[in-house]
């Protein structure tokens, strides 16, 4: 009985040494992620925004969208010359103003920087048109990519988020040195 209790007492020792949370589900990603995010992170990702912003305002409209990249599952690639052509089509008229509409963290590949512009006068005299990115953090460092309407956002409603208990996401890679 006494070998018993020592074992139990060893086993409980090295378990508690090696225990590290382990992330099970969306939720716990989230959870870590946000954990680890600093006032730094924030800023980076604000001013990706604006610079982007900025640039279609100035006209530089496809110069900028080829500094882009595109999320596909866990992998980041460099946005194709022809998504690029595409997005010079869609946003090619440069635009007249722009304003930060909201932005929310979620994890490493789920995140929302919004921004609402106009493409004539100022926002609040036109109608305003709206932009959202999915800032991506591989590593310490963020990436832009344009989200869509069929990726999952901490933005929209119930029905549109990730489920809590959903399996946790991959983590990001990326798909060479030029990313």
């Amino acid at each position: 009985m006494k070998r018993f209790l020592i074992l139990l007492a060893a086993l409980a020792f090295f378990a508690s040494c090696n225990h590290t949370p382990k992330i099970r589900n969306y939720g716990d990603a989230e959870k870590a992620f946000l954990s680890t995010l600093t006032y730094e992170d924030t800023i980076e990702v604000l001013i990706l925004g604006q610079n982007f912003m900025e640039a279609m305002k100035n006209g530089m409209v496809r110069e900028e969208i080829e500094n882009l990249n595109v999320l596909y599952r866990d992998v980041l690639y460099k946005i194709s010359d022809e998504s690029v052509d595409e997005l010079v089509a869609m946003y090619g008229t440069p635009i007249t103003d722009y304003a930060l509409d909201s932005y929310v963290f979620s994890t490493a590949g789920v995140n929302d920087l919004t921004f609402r512009y106009t493409t004539e006068g100022t926002i609040g005299t036109f109608p305003a048109f709206k932009i959202t990115f999915n800032p991506v953090k591989v590593g310490v460092n963020w990436f832009l990519t344009l989200k869509d309407g069929n990726m999952s956002s901490a933005a929209k409603n119930e029905s549109g988020r990730m489920h809590p208990l959903s399996p946790a996401p991959a983590e990001i890679r990326l798909n060479g040195p030029d990313v």
